[in-house]
């Protein structure tokens, strides 16, 4: 759409990738793949259900 912006273009299509193959919440897929586009190879989480996405570690 022209009137959108995309900050993070490889993120979004990462994310839509992820996002037809999972049952991941969408909000944690955007997150996950944003923070890796930044250089961060794993986003620390409460959520273990966010956490069996392999961009995620647990936080105990």
């Amino acid at each position: 759409m022209p009137i959108l912006e995309f900050e993070h273009k490889n993120a979004l299509r990462d994310f839509l990738n992820s996002a037809r193959e999972s049952n991941f919440d969408l909000s944690d897929i955007l997150i996950a793949h944003c923070a890796n586009k930044k250089s961060c190879f794993t986003t620390l989480t409460f959520d273990k259900k966010a956490a069996k996405f392999d961009l995620f570690s647990l936080l105990k």
